[in-house]
């Protein structure tokens, strides 16, 4: 299937620069696709309260965004950068260096007079592995956490041209495991106020744990979609989580409609990844790699999926034109920027309801 299917124009004002306030104030573009002439309605956030129903489970993606940003220099004085994209063994870090004639044994010079970076080895496509040291002792990763709080930057895509003094506008409200590079974004339209008011009208409100790595946003650069190849993420299943889906299911298989919902991209790869078709839990932790594109039979039989508006080409774009369909997602985008939506990560969200 060719990645120019997956192509559209969209231009730049259209790229949000900053999330609405309050959260739940963004667009909502519903989409009812019970029909085959699918309802198409213009809402706001907060109005999936309406949306959902009594009993409905909501699955949303708890991880939380680590300033994973480390701006350096080398010895010599010239700039250099590394973005963590994730925690290997003891205490290596694998992340994407920049900077010139950056080699193997280099050390790289943090803010902090205590700490350095050391380059242990030159991986593929820019990648290294990266080791942390306090005063020539290597640091736990507890440790380079707690560092990156005070001397890391929060790792925005280069689409947000602006600073964000506030680096809570990169988090969801939920979000409290670190360990994500990124935001799970569709979860940003959300206000602990919102979520409230949807488990006092009876929504079933669970979480899955995916550290968003580089997996999720890296580029697909193969103009055939099957050839493109996802890094893996580590992921993390609770156990309230497999008993609310094992109960939705023995519901579905006699005779009740499904009510799970899920909210975002990452949040149902998990999904896919860690249940079987019976709503077995068969894998509650580890890493996946899963790439779902248009022909993938999805798993569990959802009621619906909350997503942001995406990237031409990219992957998050390509599981929702499997989730739904590719023509009328195109359509869709179309008409939110008849609109005047605002796209990508600070932007504003769709809803798509099928049965």
């Amino acid at each position: 299937m060719d990645l120019s299917l997956f192509d559209y124009d969209l231009p730049e004002g259209f790229i949000a620069q900053e999330k609405a306030s309050p959260r739940d104030s963004s667009k909502l573009f519903y989409i009812d696709a019970r029909q085959p002439a699918p309802d198409h309605l213009h809402l706001r956030f907060k109005d999936i309260e309406d949306r959902l129903e009594q009993n409905d489970i909501l699955i949303l993606n708890r991880s939380r965004v680590i300033p994973a940003r480390v701006p350096a220099r080398k010895t010599t004085g010239g700039r250099a950068e590394v973005l963590l994209l994730e925690r290997k063994g003891g205490d290596l870090w694998e992340g994407l260096v920049g900077g010139k004639r950056i080699r193997e044994g280099s050390k790289l010079l943090t803010g902090d007079e205590d700490v350095v970076m050391k380059i242990v080895r030159r991986l593929e496509e820019g990648r290294c592995t990266v080791m942390f040291q306090r005063q020539g002792c290597g640091m736990g990763h507890g440790e380079v956490l707690e560092w990156l709080g005070r001397w890391g930057l929060m790792p925005t895509p280069p689409y947000i041209k602006r600073f964000l003094e506030d680096p809570e506008e990169y988090q969801t409200v939920y979000g409290d495991v670190e360990g994500s590079v990124a935001a799970p974004t569709a979860g940003l339209h959300f206000t602990e106020g919102l979520l409230e008011r949807l488990r006092v009208k009876g929504i079933r409100i669970e979480y899955i744990v995916l550290h968003v790595g580089i997996g999720t946003f890296a580029q697909v650069k193969s103009n055939d979609i099957r050839e493109h190849r996802m890094d893996e993420e580590e992921f993390f299943v609770p156990e309230s989580l497999k008993a609310a889906v094992s109960e939705a299911m023995a519901e579905y298989r006699s005779g009740i409609p499904s009510r799970i919902w899920v909210v975002g991209t990452t949040t149902m790869r998990t999904m896919e990844s860690a249940f079987d078709e019976k709503g077995n839990c068969v894998m509650d932790g580890g890493r996946t790699g899963l790439y779902i594109t248009p022909g993938y039979r999805f798993k569990l039989p959802y009621k619906g999926f909350i997503t942001n508006f995406h990237l031409p080409r990219s992957t998050p774009l390509i599981l929702l034109s499997a989730f739904y369909d590719r023509e009328k997602v195109l359509e869709a985008y179309n008409e939110a920027m008849d609109m005047d939506y605002r796209f990508y990560s600070l932007g504003d969200s769709m809803m798509v309801r099928r049965s």
